[in-house]
């Protein structure tokens, strides 16, 4: 069954793996308290959506330590200019990938892909229907937050939705709009 370019079912494939791949694998799964089969789908997945999504552009992979660092040295200014860039480094991402610049595919590919993979928030959409909640934890600190609600902000100010409102709540940032 295929419904919007995705394919639904399994394949059956025989892999050979190197024994100590194949122990650190079990180990890992194990300790995860997961099938084998499964550890294994969820890592080809993270890794070919981190391809696909991430490294589509030239990507630097920092500690979220060291990044804390740097983000906590730039000025209110720096911040907005920065995440004034970050609609059109999207769009360039989904051009390349063939995707819609919409609000579901910034969700889908983006938002989510970012938080998962990059560590740079959890995301959730807690709204149902029209009405939207979307909803950024992350734990690396006040000017991260600041930047994450510019960067939000310019985002969905750039797919022309009105944001009804915008709440920092420590660690959290929640916008509510509706489309």
């Amino acid at each position: 069954m295929e419904e919007t370019g995705t394919v639904f079912g399994t394949q059956r494939m025989t892999l050979r793996i190197p024994n100590s791949i194949s122990n650190i694998l079990k180990k890992e799964a194990d300790k995860r308290d997961l099938p084998l089969n499964a550890l294994i789908t969820k890592i080809l997945f993270k890794n070919v959506s981190y391809d696909m999504q991430v490294n589509t552009l030239p990507a630097v992979t920092v500690s979220d330590v060291l990044f804390s660092r740097i983000i906590e040295k730039l000025s209110e200014s720096d911040l907005q200019e920065i995440a004034k860039e970050g609609p059109d480094i999207i769009k360039k991402i989904f051009v390349i990938q063939g995707i819609n610049y919409t609000l579901k595919e910034i969700m889908d590919k983006h938002f989510v892909i970012m938080g998962k993979y990059c560590g740079w928030y959890s995301f959730t959409n807690t709204g149902t229907g029209e009405n939207h909640r979307l909803v950024f934890e992350t734990q690396l600190g006040t000017k991260w937050i600041e930047f994450l609600m510019l960067y939000v902000t310019n985002i969905l100010e750039s797919l022309k939705i009105k944001i009804d409102s915008k709440l920092v709540h420590g660690n959290v940032v929640i916008f509510k709009f509706t489309t």
